[in-house]
């Protein structure tokens, strides 16, 4: 399909079409695992023709028609050994494509914490941002958005969420994600053959993460040794034909078996002497059981993108070169690895190397691979990991039909019509304007226990994150300027390292003001400021981090249920709006509209929440 820069999908992909789409491939998997089947019976039937036609020849019979079926039966096991390859190819693809569409159905149905890979582990333990806002982990953003199966295109995605675009790169990336978005074939497509690097047995639940590429990296983009060895090279070629002409020789024709002899003890020692080199080539290509070799498809469908977009036609022009498509390298590089594979089995390798010093062939071919396309592999598998990325954001876009994409501005400011937290159920979320009009400007958000404070700091927090990513957003109108996100909400002491929950908290508090001085805007976004000390000294020090950090030029919210923080000094106040979140009580029963309403909150729930749970604590 065409993919025509800055065209928006009109429709989104509904639940009934990833249920429809999984039920067609698990249709196309049935078929293809009865032709297996049937290709198995008649490979087993073939080979059986051949093997009794020949102990019928050798048993003294016909030879008219012994030979004839013999070799039509080899002939047929043959070409349905070939066929039950492919056969078992397609079926796994089939299979693919079904776990490809179930766990669609899950991110789009608001079940993507079932999806198994949940990022752990790709953000930095000190990320200003990325665990207050449940960027990785279980039902977590990255969860959410995720459709990459390679390592690089998990590491680019973390990469575009845990660290903000420049604004015209996000617009770029806007008008690449709009385009991506209404080719959902495309995008499926390129996920199937994705899955297929890890190795996974589909239908399964269990992660298995794709390989590190790195090793292949540092041997593709190193000095080849071997193919400078010139005693390693003329040996390669002069010995083997030397020593089997001779073995023939003696065999054959009755002549001396000292010059075979005299040829094996030379390859052997030509052995040792490249055994290293050898080794090491070998343990960089054939790593994670070829998985690998299964990119080449994937530079494939990149290479042959049919699109106007600047930016994927930019990925596309990144693996042209001048000696050819990288898929084609990369199906060269597979033969080898598969000449290369021998070693693994253990009865013919050592016979093959001996006399034909297999391993120095194969490793020379590889080297001779290295230095005609070895400096550029890094970059193939960059553009993989972009386009994966970019899929990520554009499979987001396609399955929430009510996001917008966000408009970038020059005036410091955050202004939301319609903001809601993107994980949470569409059914129950609940949309709020939100306006930092200028910088030095904030939110007082006061409220009552589980009344949608620290959800609300989070919805900003999180929109921000996606806008400068050049992501939509769940809300009707976004236009944000270029923030540096900074956040204290989820606060951990550490039994191990002596670290308090108070200090923990502090910490976290330096690290926003500090980085206010840094010249680039911050969004701040602060839970329930100090709440770790007694009253007294948790307002004085919370007015002076807020007034710091607007007297600094941050933006941003700071959510408390301490009216006493509401009794701000004039100067302070001028740049500050008070909201509140409320609940209400019917019948003896609360509940929360989530709703952002103007001025502080009038009263607490912590009494009434302690008797709903039956704790009979009185009223005054």
């Amino acid at each position: 399909m065409t993919l025509e820069a800055g065209v928006a999908p009109r429709t989104a992909p509904s639940r009934p079409t990833y249920a429809e789409r999984a039920q067609t491939w698990e249709s196309e998997a049935a078929r293809q695992a009865a032709r297996s089947r049937l290709v198995s019976n008649l490979r087993g039937l073939s080979f059986a023709v051949a093997t009794i036609s020949l102990v019928a020849l050798l048993a003294g019979g016909p030879a008219s028609l012994c030979v004839p079926l013999a070799l039509v039966g080899l002939g047929a096991f043959v070409g349905l050994v070939v066929m039950h390859a492919r056969v078992l190819d397609a079926q796994d693809l089939a299979e693919r494509w079904v776990d490809v569409n179930r766990a669609a159905l899950a991110r789009s149905s608001h079940d993507f914490a079932s999806v198994p890979d949940t990022g752990e582990g790709l953000a930095p333990p000190d990320h200003p941002y990325a665990l207050d806002l449940d960027l990785f982990g279980r039902a977590s953003l990255f969860q959410r958005l995720n459709v990459a199966r390679t390592r690089v295109g998990r590491e680019r995605l973390a990469e575009l969420l845990l660290e903000p675009a420049s604004a015209e790169e996000v617009r770029v990336r806007q008008r690449t994600v709009r385009a991506l978005a209404a080719d959902l074939d495309l995008r499926q497509r390129f996920e199937a053959h994705a899955l297929g690097v890890t190795g996974a047995k589909p239908g399964t639940t269990r992660v298995r993460s794709a390989p590190n590429p790195e090793l292949l990296f540092k041997w593709a983009e190193s000095e080849p040794a071997l193919i400078h060895d010139a005693v390693s090279v003329w040996c390669s070629r002069i010995l083997p034909p030397f020593t089997l002409a001779s073995l023939v020789g003696y065999f054959a024709f009755g002549t001396t078996g000292i010059a075979p002899l005299v040829g094996l003890a030379a390859q052997a020692i030509v052995l040792v002497r490249t055994a290293r080199e050898t080794s090491l080539t070998f343990s960089a290509v054939s790593a994670s059981e070829g998985a690998f070799l299964r990119y080449g498809t994937l530079l494939e469908l990149i290479e042959t993108l049919d699109t106007t977009d600047p930016l994927l036609a930019g990925l596309r022009e990144r693996l042209r070169t001048s000696q050819g498509m990288p898929s084609a390298t990369m199906q060269r590089f597979r033969t080898l690895v598969g000449w290369f594979d021998l070693r693994h089995n253990g009865l013919v390798h050592p016979f093959a190397n001996l006399l034909l010093l297999w391993d120095i062939h194969c490793t020379l071919a590889l080297e001779r691979w290295q230095l005609r396309a070895g400096k550029r592999l890094r970059e193939w598998f960059d553009v993989i990991g972009w386009f994966e990325a970019l899929s990520s954001l554009a499979s987001f876009a396609g399955d929430e039909p009510g996001a917008t994409f966000p408009e970038l501005v020059t005036e410091t400011s955050f202004h939301a019509e319609g903001l809601a937290h993107p994980l949470l159920d569409p059914q129950k979320r609940v949309a709020n304007d939100v306006v930092l009009p200028t910088e030095g400007s904030a939110l007082l958000v006061t409220g009552s226990n589980m009344s949608g404070k620290s959800t609300l700091l989070r919805a900003i927090g999180i929109s921000t994150v996606l806008a400068l990513a050049g992501a939509p957003v769940v809300a009707r109108r976004l236009r944000l300027s270029q923030l540096s996100v900074q956040t204290s909400i989820l606060v951990a002491d550490s039994l191990e390292r002596g670290v308090s929950h108070f200090f923990a908290e502090i910490t976290k508090l330096k690290r926003v003001v500090d980085a206010s001085a840094r010249g680039q805007p911050v969004l701040f976004l602060l839970d329930e400021i100090l709440h770790g000390t007694n009253s007294r000294e948790r307002q004085i020090g919370a007015r002076w981090v807020l007034a710091e950090l607007l007297r600094r030029g941050a933006l941003g919210a700071v959510s408390t249920h301490d009216e006493e923080l509401c009794r701000l000094p004039p100067e302070l106040m001028a740049h500050v709006r008070l909201v509140h979140l409320r609940e209400s009580v019917t019948d003896g029963k609360m509940s929360f509209d989530y709703k952002v309403y103007p001025g502080p909150v009038t009263s607490g729930n912590a009494l009434r929440l302690m008797r709903s749970v039956g704790l009979d604590v009185p009223v005054d």
